[in-house]
């Protein structure tokens, strides 16, 4: 079965880019709060509203206008995802394709944030649950949305700044071959790293066990994936 391609990647791009700078009207953080948040925090409350609102993207629109422009994005909540905070994939587009989404938040400079010493690794990820076998190769993709937070007459809200469409199979590929590349391996459905002890007993010669693997706490963070579109993607915004 063939897999997706780079054209109709292209098509989906084209059908999804009105959500380009489309400011989210749902949450507006006083400018002066911000002090108390550092930009993780602000990422989990800004991706976790994306994930409950894209599903009705015509909802984001509070004129008239947009809202038809929105609507002719052509995206619907996929079915086998109802009811399941973690069902694959988010959506079906009215083209047939299926689309995942993951929100990548973009720290804004100009905003007093209580940012930590060092940046924190974006958690979003391609989880273990999402398999070969689960995807349709020819029809999935990822959507990356870049939402940044911007302030406007003393009010912060996300606008969606970039978006990126990826072949699901293609990442998951890439994902996969990582883990094993990395000397970890799948044991049952749940990929595993070599443990600190297994380490030691690799130095000593000494054959490893499953009891030597310990889950991989880092799998499937896109940050990790040596997909080089997404790469590219994600260096934009860091």
């Amino acid at each position: 079965m063939s897999d997706i391609t780079k054209e109709e990647l292209t098509k989906l791009y084209e059908a999804i880019k009105p959500l380009l700078n489309m400011k989210i009207d749902w949450l507006s953080i006083p400018d002066g709060a911000l002090e108390g948040f550092e930009p993780s925090q602000v990422a989990v409350i800004v991706n976790t509203l994306l994930d409950g609102i894209l599903p009705q993207i015509e909802l984001l629109a509070i004129d008239e206008e947009n809202r038809k422009l929105l609507q002719d994005i052509g995206l619907k909540k996929a079915p086998g995802s109802l009811g399941h905070r973690e069902g694959y994939p988010d959506y079906v587009h009215v083209s047939g394709k299926r689309v995942e989404l993951k929100g990548l938040f973009v720290d804004n400079p100009n905003l007093k944030l209580k940012r930590p010493p060092t940046k924190r690794e974006p958690s979003a990820r391609i989880k273990e649950n999402v398999t070969l076998n689960d995807i349709q190769p020819e029809n999935d993709a990822l959507l990356i949305a870049a939402v940044q937070l911007r302030e406007e007459n003393g009010l912060c809200s996300p606008f969606i700044v970039d978006i990126g469409i990826f072949s699901m199979v293609e990442i998951v590929r890439v994902r996969d071959q990582r883990l094993i590349d990395t000397g970890g391996k799948w044991i049952g459905k749940m990929p595993k790293v070599i443990s600190s002890k297994g380490a030691e007993k690799i130095r000593q010669g000494i054959p490893l066990t499953d009891n030597d693997y310990e889950d991989d706490t880092n799998f499937g963070k896109l940050k990790r994936i040596p997909y080089l579109p997404v790469q590219e993607f994600l260096k934009k915004w860091a």
